[in-house]
């Protein structure tokens, strides 16, 4: 096979994948598994790495306020607006 008809034939690809689905009903009920799958599925993950990005953000913040005329207690404050 030459170049071009690879690119014909994922062309060809293109316009299948692209296409107005047959059967409305499939399609949406499909599409709903899939952001389920994907969406709401993944919120537990989100959660536990958004948790350690927190206190990472603020022992680097805590690390870096040297200063003795800030208190403290802006770090959880400082950490929050950085996200």
């Amino acid at each position: 096979m030459t170049y071009l008809e690879h690119v014909g034939k994922y062309f060809m690809m293109l316009k299948l994948v692209f296409k107005k689905p047959q059967k409305l009903h499939i399609f949406y009920t499909a599409l709903m598994k899939e952001i389920d799958d994907l969406g709401l599925k993944s919120i537990g993950i989100i959660m536990f790495i958004s948790f350690f990005i927190g206190g990472v953000i603020a022992l680097q913040t805590a690390l870096n306020l040297d200063s003795p005329f800030i208190p403290d207690s802006l770090i959880g404050f400082a950490a929050k607006r950085s996200i």
